[in-house]
């Protein structure tokens, strides 16, 4: 039998061969060619190695901030020492990061605010730095307040988790049904749903029946959930009074809390309540509460305020010339103790659940918006979709002089407060902590611009000029060489710990006799 052409019998086994340019399709390795080429240039430049340095301060930021101007230095007697023209820098501007929290704008600036809040909670858990004394002795709880119902929505529960499960939220374990009875709406609609829905599924946080759902009474919560805190703690501050007085001690509270959004576009709060004594000769003082008060007493106390705390917000024509009752959920406290004997949480675990949260915003509902104005509202404000009808009540219902703020954050769906509060004495601020930052890099981080020694003051006359890279080939070798400069950096912690790993492990072995 005559042997077949290869091409013949297995065409498919022919190498296909091409001579297709790919800069022919205008990309070069996934970039733009002018992004190429621009980014040639600047590394072609004889400054470029100055150039370089002079960002590296912003290099990970994708919108940073360049300001022009000039820097003065005087010595004690005023005397003008040096001045510092932005002119005779590279590119005629000084880069600075833009400082956005949220993850989803930069992702750079996001991870140093976590870990800076990283921090800040763990000094407010442990103590025995920057100024505050340990606080081992201390009774701590973490807790979870969610708003009430607004209505039935699409959800995903998880009643038993397998025993290998170590992501409670998102798991791949077998959830529950979402809604197995139900009934059927004055709207037509079956309030029910018999679906295992997985995580991530678009229909999670979505109404039954969009018609039945209160999404007025939804967005008002949202713009009330701050007032609603600062009642609550302060009722916190009742109960501990009261609880004082019957063992005749004297307690105070020193709190974190930070929200987060949930997929049906409603907040809710992680927050950090530490139990704290009072010393009469030192108020200010952090000392430990007294022995007489136990974990126990301190939850119940927590719980009894958040239960106690509801009141009506101003009256409203759209609910009939009343307001919303404002509450928390009926689903009550979810109260855990922190570095108790034989608990589910410790510090390390409190201090990074938290700290992941300041990082968020509304992406979890699927969108992420920037204000509304008249004509974006016509555009996000769709009353055939869920976020669309929040994003619309918050639009209607701010025509009213007493919800005017609804308008200005209907973008967070009426929700305005910062996305982290504390007590004053919970622990340092973020200001120290940047403060810290700062005079690292101007005394290790970096070379010494003018001498330290006769510098009294410098003032700053810096002006804004600009928000981003000049071009995209700066953007481009920038954020690869901070990339190279964290992959460094994580490098050589992975190698530290190992050698501290080795080291323990050898002290750990026995001596041979």
């Amino acid at each position: 039998m005559p042997i077949r052409d290869t091409a013949e019998y297995w065409p498919w086994a022919t190498p296909t061969r091409t001579t297709r340019n790919p800069a022919d399709d205008g990309w070069v390795r996934g970039h733009d060619p002018r992004t190429v080429a621009s980014g040639r240039a600047r590394a072609q430049d004889p400054d470029y190695p100055d150039w370089l340095n002079h960002v590296r301060a912003a290099s990970a930021c994708k919108h940073p901030i360049r300001l022009a101007g000039q820097i003065h230095v005087t010595d004690g007697d005023g005397n003008r020492v040096a001045t510092v023209d932005t002119d005779d820098m590279p590119d005629g501007a000084i880069y600075t990061p833009c400082g956005n929290r949220r993850a989803s704008v930069c992702p750079s600036c996001a991870e140093l605010y976590r870990r800076d809040t990283f921090h800040l909670i763990k000094a407010g858990l442990q103590g025995d730095r920057w100024g505050l004394p340990p606080l081992h002795e201390h009774i701590a709880i973490f807790l979870t307040a969610t708003a009430p119902s607004f209505g039935p929505v699409h959800h995903r529960v998880v009643k038993v988790h397998a025993a290998d499960c170590r992501r409670k939220d998102g798991c791949t374990c077998r959830p529950a049904v979402c809604h197995p009875f139900g009934r059927t709406c004055p709207h037509g609609v079956e309030v029910r749903c018999g679906n295992r829905h997985k995580a991530g599924d678009s229909q999670l946080g979505q109404p039954l029946c969009l018609d039945c759902y209160d999404h007025a009474g939804q967005v008002v919560w949202n713009h009330e959930a701050p007032e609603l805190w600062r009642r609550t703690i302060q009722q916190v501050d009742r109960e501990l009074r009261r609880l004082g007085r019957a063992h005749g001690v004297e307690l105070r509270r020193r709190y974190i809390k930070v929200y987060e959004f949930q997929v049906r576009g409603v907040v809710h709060y992680h927050a950090l309540i530490r139990l704290d004594g009072e010393n009469p000769d030192c108020p200010g003082a952090v000392v430990p509460p007294p022995p007489v008060i136990t974990r126990d007493m301190f939850a119940d106390a927590v719980q009894a305020a958040f239960v106690k705390t509801a009141y009506t917000s101003n009256p409203h024509p759209a609910n009939d010339g009343h307001g919303w009752r404002i509450a928390w959920g009926d689903k009550g406290l979810d109260i855990k103790h922190v570095n108790a004997p034989g608990g589910e949480v410790n510090l390390a675990q409190i201090t990074g659940y938290i700290a992941k949260y300041v990082t968020k915003s509304t992406e979890v509902t699927g969108l992420n918006l920037r204000r509304v104005d008249d004509l974006s509202v016509e555009i996000h404000g769709d009353p055939t979709t869920h976020l669309g009808r929040l994003i619309r009540a918050c639009w209607d219902l701010g025509e009213h002089p007493d919800y005017q703020r609804l308008r200005r954050w209907a973008h967070q769906f009426g929700y305005g407060g910062h996305i982290t509060t504390k007590s004053r004495a919970f622990s340092v601020t973020l200001g120290f902590l940047r403060m810290q930052r700062t005079i690292w890099r101007r005394t290790e981080g970096h070379p010494h611009t003018w001498d330290d020694e006769q510098a009294e003051r410098v003032i700053y006359e810096l002006g804004y000029q600009a928000t981003g890279w000049i071009t995209t080939g700066d953007a481009l070798l920038a954020n690869t060489a901070a990339a190279m400069a964290r992959a460094q950096h994580l490098a050589g912690l992975d190698a530290l710990a190992d050698e501290q790993a080795d080291h323990h492990r050898t002290a750990a072995q026995p001596l041979a006799a």
